[in-house]
């Protein structure tokens, strides 16, 4: 069966809009392809969302401001013929344009109109988003709409600039691998952005997970802490005091409830003397597991003290849920600047196996229990059987490149870099796949022998 074959057979099972997430094991082919295939553009998300505001205009028809100069600027367009991507324009005065630029570092936000599907979005604001990321010459954007005129039922997006990533798609099929692994995961998808009338870029769109991530997932009113310490220590430690966890994490719903919920979970963890008992009480047992398992797929060392969200379901189960976040270092992206790194370790974060950054409390607490490691090593056996293949995913990687390669060539024309050409990366990135397969096959064998891997 090939990827659009799967792609009908899911239509075909009643799935009826690329943005609808399905529960369980995902099979990874019918979502990338459902959420990439830009189905969700158009019709599917308007009639869900029947927001005041937005207004139609046919692309092109209102006057575009030229940006100031940038490097390797690529011709005016107004439209993007042929182009398999969703479309997103942005007009930004060229005066606040330049404003932009000029405080990359800064989170003050400047205003903006956002165009997709012909439909018009007055009043949003923009900056540019992350750290590191913020350095480089294609910065990553956050897009804030106006809370009376969402985008898709959103308030913010994320736009992902992938600059570094020879493949560019690392991150999308990051975040597709933790969602066929049962694991909450922001939906993503490669979209084609315009800034006055100039081709801006490609990019991955990442859904903000925020009160309505929360609200799809059924987690409605769930208090949802954002993992952001620039000193590595959001990695779940006891603090003394609450207000140190202010330091280290942000509040995206429930913000007026501050962190007494997490100052208590991470106190019970620190001192709790039964491990199995207090990943059933306190912790969404089965999720976690996916989400460990997921994290040793892709090979994500970039979220053990930073780079996760923790879910907090206080009003339903009042268990824990740990939701990842910034995936661009994944799937062969490793500290040491390489990209085809395979063979960091499936239990890496923990104490006695620290990333670079450090290592995750939770984490090591988890992985001190027999039992649950086990139930890992069992659930991880089961995805490199099912989900992490070559027959599931090439497929997948062969669509992406087929239908992003006009955008991947103006991307690199646009903003220079050393970067090889999109099919070397792609090349890349198979190879990775089959290498990271077979390395955690062998670490599953010695798991479930009860051995731990060197």
């Amino acid at each position: 069966m090939n990827s659009k074959e799967k792609s009908a057979r899911f239509h075909g099972n009643g799935l009826p809009c690329a943005t609808r997430q399905t529960s369980g094991s995902i099979a990874i082919a019918a979502t990338v392809l459902l959420i990439f295939l830009g189905v969700t553009s158009e019709g599917c998300g308007q009639g869900q969302n029947p927001a005041p505001g937005p207004r139609k205009v046919t692309p092109g028809a209102e006057q575009s401001q030229t940006p100031p100069s940038q490097a390797q600027p690529i011709s005016r367009v107004d439209s993007a013929p042929g182009s398999k991507l969703p479309l997103y324009e942005l007009k930004i005065a060229p005066r606040d344009l330049a404003r932009l630029e000029q405080t990359a570092f800064s989170n003050e936000t400047v205003p903006a109109t956002f165009t997709a599907g012909g439909q018009v979005y007055d009043g949003v604001r923009v900056r540019y988003r992350g750290a590191w990321a913020r350095s480089w010459p294609k910065k990553p954007l956050k897009i804030f709409f106006d809370k009376a005129k969402p985008f898709e039922g959103q308030s913010a997006i994320n736009l992902n600039s992938g600059w570094r990533d020879p493949a560019f798609i690392r991150e999308h099929i990051a975040y597709l691998v933790y969602t066929a692994s049962g694991v909450p995961a922001s939906r993503t998808r490669m979209v084609r952005l315009h800034v006055n009338g100039q081709f801006r870029g490609l990019y991955v769109e990442v859904e903000q997970p925020e009160k309505e991530f929360v609200a799809r997932l059924n987690l409605k009113g769930a208090s949802v802490y954002k993992a952001n310490s620039r000193a590595n220590q959001a990695d779940e430690r006891m603090f003394p005091r609450e207000a140190s966890y202010q330091q280290h994490y942000e509040m995206e719903t429930r913000k007026a409830d501050g962190f007494r919920d997490l100052q208590l979970f991470c106190q019970e963890l620190a001192r709790t003397t039964n491990v199995l008992d207090f990943f059933n009480r306190r912790v969404d047992l089965d999720k976690y597991v996916n989400y460990l398992a997921a994290t040793a797929l892709v090979q994500n060392w970039d979220g053990y003290n930073k780079n996760h969200f923790l879910v907090y379901d206080g009003r339903g189960s009042q268990k824990w849920i740990v939701v990842p976040w910034d995936l661009d270092r994944t799937l062969g992206d490793h500290w040491t600047w390489s990209f085809d790194e395979a063979h960091l370790p499936a239990m890496l974060g923990t104490r006695q196996l620290p990333g670079v950054t450090g290592w995750n409390r939770l984490q090591d607490r988890f992985f001190s229990e027999p039992t649950l490691r086990l139930r890992f090593a069992n659930r991880l056996q089961e995805l490199l059987e099912k989900e992490f293949t070559k027959e599931q995913l090439f497929p997948i990687v062969d669509q992406l490149e087929a239908d992003i390669g006009p955008e991947a060539a103006l991307d690199r024309r646009r903003w220079p870099s050393d970067t090889p050409e999109l099919h070397t990366g792609i090349v890349q990135l198979k190879r990775f796949i089959e290498r990271r397969r077979a390395f955690l096959l062998r670490e599953v064998a010695r798991l479930r022998r009860g051995e731990t891997p060197p």
